[in-house]
């Protein structure tokens, strides 16, 4: 391969990239705007979910239970119900998502030593906020009515006999905030755009005749090629540049780790995800159907197969393999590593490899494939 040669291409490449309004916003922008918009969309955390309460018991343990809930930052007490017919027409009106039933004799169970009775009917039409008010309002029961009754029995919750000295601590993430956790695998998945760009590359020369002309010329297809993949490859990490600053200043993502590393990465999954991208367009001869293709590969199995909203360990095992096969899967798990846990190489070294054998392989296959002739 001759390097001057390719660097001419590299120069021509760039050079359309830097010119055309519509490649430069492909490759340079859109992954900017798709990550904020996506990570406004993601970030939202659940708070304030509406919840009814029926009290029949109508005891100060009861009065005290239904504090514990009001003073919550995540659900709200919307309103106090006597019968049984407000609680449809809230539900159905979605004015509560939850209601709590208190029923007689609360009081006397707790004070009794006995577990009492209680009813919590969710609103299931929103299965996220009907999970979220279930899990709040179970962990918040279960530890008030043990509380209420070890204190009824008279035990001391510190006694060495009943001592359960408890400690919870979450690394990375203690606040549990989803934004923190989303938006450096959103970077992963956005930085597709650029691959679905080369994926055009080929398709543009042939519908536009000029690849006539690159076929008349002394180049090799391995300088043609990589003197196309490069110039992409460049201006994806000025996007990766621009996606960690709008991650750490607008969504106030923590970046613990080494910006030089990450940008390494990022280059060698723009060899694998560039690589396909360009063996694509091979075959394909219209821009139309390229973007299409590349949406097809690219950005839904960037969204449902790479970790960012299903964990892998979840899949079923052949979908697993197809996921492991996504060059997205392996750099969302560099960019949370990068990002949240300030991982090293030492720690990303198998997904680093994945990748650049990946990329090997399929520039590899795109030149063999390749024919400097028109069909």
């Amino acid at each position: 391969m001759n390097l001057r040669k390719t660097l001419a291409v590299m120069r021509k490449e760039w050079v359309h990239i830097t010119r055309d309004p519509r490649t430069f916003f492909l490759v340079t922008v859109s992954p900017v705007f798709l990550l904020t918009v996506l990570g406004y969309a993601f970030s939202v955390d659940i708070k304030n979910v509406s919840v009814a309460v029926m009290d029949h018991d109508r005891t100060a343990l009861s009065r005290a239970y239904i504090a514990g809930i009001h003073n919550s930052s995540e659900l709200d007490v919307c309103c106090y119900l006597n019968s049984w017919g407000e609680i449809r027409y809230l539900l159905d009106r979605s004015k509560a998502r939850a209601v709590v039933v208190i029923p007689p004799g609360f009081a006397d169970d707790l004070q009794a030593g006995r577990p009492p009775s209680l009813q919590i009917i969710v609103d299931g039409t929103d299965p996220n906020t009907g999970q979220h008010a279930l899990t709040y309002l179970g962990g918040y029961t279960s530890y008030f009515v043990a509380d209420q009754i070890v204190k009824s029995l008279g035990q001391s919750m510190s006694a060495p006999s009943t001592a359960i000295d408890l400690r919870i601590r979450t690394w990375y993430n203690p606040a549990f905030k989803s934004v923190i956790g989303m938006v450096p695998a959103l970077i992963a998945v956005v930085l597709a755009m650029p691959a679905m760009s080369v994926a055009l590359t080929l398709a543009r020369e042939k519908e536009w005749g000029t690849l006539e002309q690159l076929i008349t010329t002394p180049l090799r297809r391995s300088e043609l090629l990589i003197g196309k993949l490069l110039p992409y490859i460049a201006s994806g990490l000025v996007s990766v540049v621009l996606c960690t600053l709008v991650g750490i200043l607008l969504f106030g993502v923590p970046f613990r780790g080494s910006f030089p590393l990450f940008l390494l990465l990022s280059s060698d999954f723009f060899l694998a995800s560039l690589s396909l991208g360009l063996l694509m367009s091979v075959f394909i001869g219209s821009q139309q159907v390229a973007m299409i293709v590349a949406l097809l590969v690219f950005l839904f199995p960037g969204f449902f197969l790479s970790g960012l909203i299903f964990p892998i360990s979840a899949m079923p095992p052949e979908m697993r393999l197809e996921a492991y096969s996504v060059p997205t899967t392996h750099y969302v798990t560099i960019t949370r590593g990068i990002f949240l846990k300030g991982a090293g190489l030492g720690i990303l070294w198998p997904f680093a490899l994945t990748l650049f054998v990946m990329g090997v392989i399929l520039t590899l296959l795109t030149v063999l494939l390749f024919r400097k002739r028109l069909t």
